[in-house]
């Protein structure tokens, strides 16, 4: 560890049913049982990143408060993170910090949207990132388990982020609390990872943030061709009421596709090319505008939403559309992140 903790010391109970109902009182839990923070855990930690306990990773809205490697790592280990793994936990922080993922509006915000992070990298298996059955709950790996809460931690503790307070969430989700980390299945793509579309090498360590509003199930029993179906996903991403069909304009904010690596492998025979199916499925993903209300198709033709066809585009672009390959071998079955919509999705390098 490079310099002294800084972070001041408290005297709390040592009991852990009796520490869980402290964080409660104090206001840093979440709700659920954490992990008390010792200064010899907090230390481990910080022995496994080249960053200084006192660096500064940016500010975190919406308290706008000093984000420190210090902090991070207090937040870590109160969610069990592996201190192996400590360097995904200040990756995704600052993937969130970057100015294009515009997190300040994405705290704020009455939707229920939250970042998930995508790993990829030659440790997924090592750390415990779930990639294959369950990896979006339910899998327990501790990787993915850890990380995603030691981030909702953060943004909590950190940053500030409480409804009905500094969020004005209606719903929320679940990942609010657990967190949604999961690894991407590399070895089963057809295509490049996601971190190597964003330019990084096959070797590196990198954890994507995406502002998903939850986990939308696709699943399919009827179509063996594979442009029927991948017609039918793209026609199911475009769903009248999610937010890049409400927007006034489409032209930022991606909407995740995991696919399962049966049906992977399916596309990638016939799309070996992963831009060729990001453009078929943008090309299915539109409604008719016939299928809203008169009144709600005044609006969107006031907001040039509607083309010379009548139809309704989920979104601007092809690379608005993102796939990723991560799930079971049960060859039914897609999920759908949908984007909050003023958001980009950011990447960041593990330090080591």
């Amino acid at each position: 560890m490079k310099g002294e903790l800084a972070s001041r010391r408290l005297r709390v109970p040592a009991d852990p049913l009796e520490f869980y109902e402290y964080s409660l009182r104090e206001g840093f839990g979440d709700g659920l049982p954490l992990l008390l923070p010792r200064e010899s855990t907090v230390a481990a930690m910080l022995d496994h990143t080249p960053l200084a306990p006192g660096d500064l990773l940016g500010m975190l809205a919406p308290a706008a408060n000093d984000v420190t490697v210090e902090k991070v790592a207090v937040n870590a280990a109160m969610a069990g993170v592996e201190p192996r793994a400590f360097g995904y936990v200040v990756a995704a922080l600052e993937a969130i910090m970057a100015p294009g993922f515009n997190w300040s509006a994405v705290a704020a915000t009455t939707s229920s949207v939250t970042p998930i992070l995508v790993v990829n990298g030659p440790r997924r298996a090592e750390l415990g990132f779930d990639m294959q059955g369950g990896c979006m709950g339910g899998a327990g790996g501790r990787g993915s388990s850890t990380i995603g809460r030691a981030v909702q931690l953060c943004l909590r503790n950190l940053g500030g982020q409480r409804v009905p307070t500094t969020s004005k969430s209606v719903f929320g989700q679940p990942a609010r609390v657990s967190g949604l980390c999961v690894g991407e299945w590399e070895e089963e793509s057809p295509w490049p990872s996601l971190a190597q579309r964003a330019g990084f090498g096959a070797m590196e360590e990198v954890v994507t943030v995406h502002a998903s509003k939850g986990t939308f199930p696709l699943v399919d029993i009827h179509n063996d061709a594979v442009g029927d179906l991948l017609a039918l996903v793209g026609r199911s991403l475009a769903v009248p009421l999610t937010n890049l069909m409400v927007e006034v304009i489409a032209s930022r904010g991606e909407t995740m596709v995991a696919f399962n690596p049966v049906w992977a492998q399916r596309f990638g025979a016939e799309f070996p090319e992963i831009g060729d199916l990001q453009a078929f499925v943008h090309e299915h993903a539109w409604q008719p505008i016939d299928l809203w209300p008169e009144g709600n198709q005044e609006i969107l033709r006031t907001l040039g939403r509607v083309d010379d066809d009548g139809r309704v585009h989920l979104a601007r672009a092809p690379e608005q559309l993102v796939p990723i390959v991560c799930g079971g071998r049960g060859s039914l079955h897609a999920i759908a992140l949908p984007s909050w919509g003023e958001t980009i999705m950011q990447s960041v390098a593990v330090r080591s």
